[in-house]
């Protein structure tokens, strides 16, 4: 394959899944369109026309991002379609397997190359995205022990419950402070931490307070 060729067969990638995802979803090239108008980025029916039949030998970005929100994929799904093949030449003459192209994109790579200061961040986003999910958890499970609770007839099982609730409130409040702990040593290494869910969005106020 020549360096030429390359753009095309990424361009080829993306009309292939667009294709296939629409078809599945039961859309015309117009719906697309129309979804599209409606995201605020408004793509041409004759654009989608053109990309499936491989007439239009590129595909920008922004257009990359928005078919994929509206045929409901991740984006880098369309570039390397995972499951249809072992290997993919993510670059140049450079093939590598479909799972480590994949991993190159999203910031996991093995290769020692790619251990720099942004995969660290990267890797502080995804510590904090798992704390904020074992948070999440122990505090709905609080709440459902509560409700049970709140229902049971029985005094020992109420109080067996009321238990259960005690101990889970002291794990999320572990759980919460761990998250504080891992916001402020992000701010620390001046990153930003993301939003939190509202849940949470207590969290963020008093971080402002202080």
């Amino acid at each position: 394959m020549t360096q030429t060729d390359w753009p095309s067969k990424v361009t080829a990638r993306v009309a292939d899944a667009l294709r296939a995802r629409r078809k599945e979803l039961g859309l015309s090239a117009q719906d697309v369109t129309d979804a599209c108008a409606a995201l605020g980025y408004p793509i041409p029916r004759t654009v989608i026309a053109n990309l499936e039949s491989g007439r239009r030998a590129s595909v920008d970005v922004a257009e990359l991002l928005v078919l994929a929100e509206v045929l409901g994929v991740p984006p880098i799904t369309m570039l390397f379609p995972l499951g249809t093949a072992p290997t993919i030449e993510v670059l140049p003459g450079r093939e590598v397997s479909m799972w480590d192209a994949v991993a190159w994109v999203t910031g996991e790579s093995r290769e020692e190359a790619m251990k720099t200061p942004t995969q660290t961040v990267l890797n502080m986003f995804r510590e904090h995205g798992i704390l904020v999910s074992v948070a999440m958890l122990s505090r709905e499970l609080g709440e459902e022990k509560r409700r049970e609770a709140a229902l049971a007839r029985d005094p020992e099982h109420r109080a067996k419950f009321l238990d259960m609730v005690a101990e889970l409130d002291r794990i999320h409040a572990r759980d919460i402070q761990s998250l504080r702990n891992w916001r402020a040593r992000m701010r620390e290494l001046e990153v930003v931490p993301p939003a939190l869910p509202d849940e949470f969005a207590y969290l963020e106020s008093s971080e402002t307070a202080q």
